[in-house]
């Protein structure tokens, strides 16, 4: 079955993340980043469909398994699925913690969707495939719907003048947005989707819909707001009122950041199960999702430096797994010659 994961993965990182870099560090100039970035994105992409290549529609583990080095790169996807893990239950409290349940414990706000990701996961593939078709009608409808409602507060005089921010803020933004909405997209690489067409059209639309929330956020804030805000692209639907007296409809609005930041994690949850050992999987897996639990919310979470650091260096991060990952399209490509 067909199925948009890659258009949610691509999104789950750019909002508390994603924005608030390309903005630090290309300001209003951010719009030229992403389109830079997406061009950079679809060679990642390129490289990842050629790893499923070589894959042969077989499941990464059965294909890993039975070599050394397979068993090395085993070790490397879980370290990373439980990091971006981590990073999403980061994500998730700090935001509801600012705007919404300002005392509500951190533990408490995670676990009901933790839980809930954890049950797809015990679901067949076809149930989150489908889900993922079904909540990005959703999602694409909630996002034109505010952004017509926000026609009335854009001041296009914003975006000038274009180029004002340094030719090194914009690159850095767009190696930014390349590694934030196409790295990830490996966790992938155990569903049906194998066409790299059909993926490459699924990310041109998320990356479209980024651009038209940024240059949303762009337009209807301007500088120097868009840099001071921790989430601009949620500040700016602040403004939003509908005939004058109908306030706070901004809140439904985060639905479309729900809807991305749980079918990852579930996607993430569903790749963890199935690389751990079989035997005993259930308490392996139970050790791997509680040690996430214990960084995301106990050590890192109850410390803002080390968020920020987290943040700050999420894209090296990511970069730094690509080189790995790189490095096993090369292998897998030797071993199909032998």
């Amino acid at each position: 079955m067909k199925n948009k994961l890659t258009y949610f993965i691509s999104s789950s990182s750019m909002f508390g993340i994603g924005f608030f870099l390309l903005f630090k560090n290309a300001g209003k100039d951010a719009w030229i980043s992403l389109l830079l970035g997406t061009l950079l994105g679809i060679m990642i992409m390129y490289l990842y469909s050629k790893i499923k290549k070589y894959l042969k529609d077989n499941n990464l583990k059965e294909t890993l398994k039975n070599t050394f080095m397979g068993k090395v790169y085993l070790g490397i996807f879980l370290i990373f699925y439980l990091y971006l893990i981590t990073i999403i239950l980061i994500l998730l409290p700090m935001f509801v913690n600012s705007f919404y349940l300002l005392y509500t414990p951190k533990i408490i706000v995670i676990i009901p969707f933790l839980l809930l990701a954890v049950y797809i996961t015990y679901k067949e593939k076809r149930v989150l495939e489908t889900l993922s078709n079904f909540l990005f009608t959703i999602s694409i409808a909630v996002i034109i719907i505010y952004i017509i409602a926000l026609f009335k507060y854009i001041d296009f005089n914003n975006l000038k003048p274009v180029f004002s921010e340094s030719t090194w803020g914009i690159m850095k933004a767009s190696l930014i947005y390349a590694s934030i909405t196409t790295i990830p997209n490996i966790i992938t690489i155990n569903f049906n989707n194998n066409d790299f067409k059909y993926e490459l059209k699924v990310y041109l639309i998320s990356s479209f819909m980024l651009l038209l929330i940024l240059l949303s956020t762009i337009v209807c804030l301007g500088e120097p707001l868009i840099k001071i805000y921790s989430f601009p692209e949620y500040a700016v639907l602040k403004q939003i009122k509908i005939l004058d007296f109908i306030e706070n409809i901004e809140n439904l609005s985060t639905f479309i950041w729900y809807f991305d930041m749980f079918i990852t994690l579930s996607v993430l949850t569903t790749n963890v199960k199935e690389i751990l050992p079989k035997k005993r999987n259930f308490i392996y897996y139970l050790l791997a999702i509680f040690l996430t639990i214990i960084l995301s919310i106990f050590i890192i979470g109850s410390n803002y430096r080390y968020i920020i650091t987290v943040f700050y260096t999420y894209p090296f991060i990511l970069f730094g797994f690509l080189v790995l990952f790189i490095l096993l399209l090369f292998i897998l490509k030797k071993r199909r010659k032998d």
